[in-house]
């Protein structure tokens, strides 16, 4: 009796623990969120993406210690289950999109549990009341800091190929226009899962340079391109345009909008190249800008993203191309 007593109040214990937690970083994640505050705490940002998960598993290892018991749990896996719970519910709730929950999930994890190894060593020799509000406190202190600090701007290219047992003439008319895809033609991509947009169709006023080609994903996105280059049967590209203000909030989560402060699609384009054994080769380009305060991390994941969305193309102009050579 004595030994069930005493686990309902760990258990109830380790609730309050987990739920005081959680509050902190709802309230944080709601100053982060508010637009009217988002030039001097930007969600994107180092502070929220590394500070704020230290300063949470700091918390979190203080409370267990001081509420619960000391034990390594509290140390390094009591604050990655709050960042799990935590973002889960954002997913379930959609305040965030589930592309931008794995993005963050594998760094802000590890360093929540940094955050409880580095409290748990304060706590040996110290009170610890002052040393985890100061980590709890510091995205705060840091935001306003970062958000003054200019983003710096890079440019990524992400080039991805074919092989199509077809005509040149045959492919150039699958890409000028492209019919309406339908969801069976799609192969299977990953990034499709975590619900980003899937292609649906492009159609070209003219056929020249100049011409304006209106690319359609689901949920009414839509790019307007503008051709700079048009030598039918060998190459095509064009300048994207994309207004964040047109595209619907609900295709994207607001941090990875196209268009955005910190993402863009700048242009797109596709060559044919003959082989000698017949067929050809059809490469597609595109160039992105980025504009985030860890450009390297984002830019691995932007070239993931976009590899399967021109790859699932790519394999859709195959499929038809060979086809419609059968035939």
């Amino acid at each position: 009796m004595a030994k069930l007593t005493s686990s309902r109040r760990r258990l109830t214990s380790s609730l309050i623990v987990f739920a005081g937690s959680g509050i902190y970083a709802l309230l944080m994640r709601v100053l982060f969120g508010l637009d009217r505050l988002a030039d001097v705490l930007p969600i994107v940002s180092l502070a929220f993406l590394i500070f704020l998960p230290i300063g949470l598993g700091a918390l979190v290892t203080f409370l267990g210690y001081r509420i619960v018991e000391k034990n390594a749990f509290w140390i390094y896996a009591a604050p990655a289950l709050t960042i799990l719970g935590g973002v889960l519910l954002m997913a379930l709730f959609k305040v965030e999109a589930v592309l931008c929950i794995v993005v963050a999930l594998p760094v802000m994890a590890p360093l929540s549990i940094l955050g409880g190894w580095i409290i748990s060593l304060i706590l040996k020799k110290r009170d610890g009341r002052l040393q985890v509000s100061f980590l709890a406190l510091l995205p705060l202190a840091i935001a306003p800091l970062e958000s003054k600090w200019e983003k710096p701007h890079e440019q990524l290219t992400v080039i991805d190929t074919i092989d199509i047992d077809a005509s040149a003439d045959t492919v150039w008319s699958q890409i000028a226009s492209v019919p309406r895809i339908s969801t069976e033609e799609l192969p299977f991509q990953w990034i499709y899962l975590l619900d980003f947009p899937k292609p649906v169709s492009a159609e070209i006023d003219r056929e020249e340079v100049g011409g304006r080609r209106l690319a359609v994903f689901e949920r009414e996105v839509t790019f307007f391109e503008v051709v700079t280059e048009w030598n039918e049967g060998k190459a095509l590209a064009f300048t994207i345009e994309a207004d964040p203000e047109f595209i619907p909030h609900t295709a994207f989560d607001q941090h990875i909008i196209v268009g955005g402060r910190f993402y863009d699609v700048l242009d797109g384009r596709y060559e044919i190249d003959p082989l000698h054994e017949g067929g050809c080769r059809l490469h597609l380009t595109s160039t992105h800008r980025l504009s985030t305060p860890f450009n390297s991390y984002a830019g691995w994941w932007s070239e993931w993203v976009m590899r399967q969305v021109q790859g699932s193309i790519l394999d859709v102009i195959k499929t038809r191309c060979e086809a419609a050579g059968r035939r």
